[in-house]
């Protein structure tokens, strides 16, 4: 749930990384903080870094969780969903069993935040892949996105194509919710 901070003009966000184990979570996450792309894969169970992002004027404190793919940990992915309020969920061009974890990890999610405000913003990793190497069907991606109300980027962490958006996109997504439930009386969000 979205609080905000002691410092009423800030709002505090928490957007999660989900994912197939080695989809470039860890690396979207390096590249959106370091601006740098790691060149050694450490597995992740959990890692989190912070940053401030101003979207429309409005400050957010932003917490990124970047977690674990990996099926041993996937008992945690509850915990991980219910603490968050925006989503990216990545897939990697390179691996068609990622974006079917896309497709169940979108599901506990709905269930999980039942009627809270979230956002969604499917990430599809390695799009600087050459064609022949690209596995993953568009076309059920786009069914898959459009089915669902959920927007669709194409990123390369490598590469540094759309690191940058597909955070501040997701965040904008969540605030923009947030203040039209605001105006609807639904919420309380003083920072609007």
């Amino acid at each position: 749930m979205s609080i905000l901070s002691e410092n009423k003009n800030i709002f505090s966000i928490k957007l999660v990384l989900l994912g197939k184990y080695l989809v470039g979570k860890s690396a979207l996450a390096h590249r959106y903080i370091s601006d740098k792309f790691p060149t050694e894969h450490d597995t992740t169970l959990e890692d989190q870094y912070k940053t401030i992002m101003t979207i429309e004027d409005i400050k957010c404190d932003v917490e990124i969780l970047d977690t674990s793919g990996q099926d041993d940990y996937q008992t945690m992915i509850d915990t991980w969903i219910e603490s968050g309020d925006c989503y990216l969920l990545i897939y990697s061009f390179d691996d068609p069993d990622s974006l079917e974890k896309v497709k169940i990890n979108y599901e506990k999610i709905s269930q999980i935040k039942n009627n809270q405000e979230f956002s969604v913003l499917i990430v599809g990793n390695k799009c600087d892949l050459e064609e022949s190497e690209k596995k993953v069907n568009k076309d059920e991606v786009e069914k898959f996105a459009k089915d669902n109300g959920i927007e669709i980027l194409e990123a390369s962490a490598l590469n540094k194509i759309n690191v940058k958006e597909a955070f501040t996109e997701v965040v904008h997504d969540y605030l923009i919710k947030t203040k039209l439930n605001n105006e609807k009386g639904n919420i309380f969000c003083p920072c609007f």
